[in-house]
């Protein structure tokens, strides 16, 4: 398991900078940084159930091992219930530590289990077999669009953290369907990432990736204990999203600004560049 380091972050922490987004020099706020789930997209009315949805793409997976010639100890079914058993212990010990849980990780766990030999089973076409793809009933927040792209017009710099397991370019499906792939080039997951959020070192990583300071960025999400515990550690301004279809108790942390909807983005960060 990776060791997590604790404490203040320090320059290891920082992802080498290799290329400058181009900004408003002249703005103190050069980048705005989002959360995804229930910042973005708007998960209160999901239509299903997780191990509803995620039962095909098991079984999708399971088909494609037999075609593989492998031979399974196990049903669909009971495939199905493993990887959801093993990915629900996957989260809660990364909430544990602060790493970044891995649909990648659990997958290799289970092949292991099913005395299948991982490395020689290629991991990418086995995800590529589970076919993600957006979760029915969630949709983008009225005002997402809108916002984002009135803030690329303004010449933020975008970035976005979300603590999945997945990997980037499966989250990248959902993107692309709801149309926010473009507006973010600077994009991780905690899955890809090795850290979720709060650990510093995932927002470190993307500061670096948007060639800022956290003085200079904005971060949005909804999870206090995530979102907003860790931008504050970093120095970043943080802003709680809290909708009315999410109840989310701060539990004494303290953002530096609360808005109920993305649209009230717009004259916060106005207000702070005058």
């Amino acid at each position: 398991m990776r060791n997590v380091q604790t404490g203040s972050p320090t320059a290891a922490n920082r992802e080498p900078r290799t290329a400058k987004l181009e900004t408003k020099q002249s703005k103190p706020i050069k980048a705005v940084i989002f959360d995804l789930d229930d910042t973005l997209i708007d998960w209160s009315e999901p239509a299903m159930s997780w191990r509803a949805f995620t039962r095909p793409k098991s079984e999708a997976v399971y088909d494609y091992l037999l075609d593989c010639g492998y031979t399974l100890p196990l049903t669909a079914e009971q495939l199905g219930q493993r990887l959801h058993d093993l990915s629900m212990a996957e989260w809660e010990d990364a909430k544990r530590t602060w790493r970044g849980a891995s649909l990648r990780q659990v997958w290799q766990q289970l092949l292991r289990e099913l005395n299948l030999d991982p490395p020689k089973i290629d991991l990418d076409e086995l995800l590529q077999a589970y076919n993600w793809e957006p979760f029915p009933g969630v949709d983008l927040f009225a005002d997402t669009i809108p916002v984002l792209e009135k803030l690329r017009q303004e010449g933020y710099a975008l970035g976005l953290i979300t603590n999945a397991y997945h990997p980037m370019w499966m989250r990248d499906i959902e993107l692309r369907h709801y149309g926010l792939l473009d507006y973010f080039p600077a994009r991780i997951t905690s899955g890809d990432t090795g850290y979720m959020k709060p650990h510093p070192a995932i927002f470190w990583r993307m500061l670096g990736m948007l060639w800022v300071e956290p003085a200079e960025a904005v971060f949005v999400g909804d999870r206090p204990e995530n979102d907003i515990a860790g931008a504050n550690e970093v120095g970043m301004i943080s802003v709680f999203m809290n909708p009315p279809t999410i109840s989310r108790e701060l539990n004494g942390i303290q953002p530096t600004y609360t808005i109920t909807s993305l649209g009230e983005l717009l004259p916060l960060l106005a207000a702070l560049n005058r």
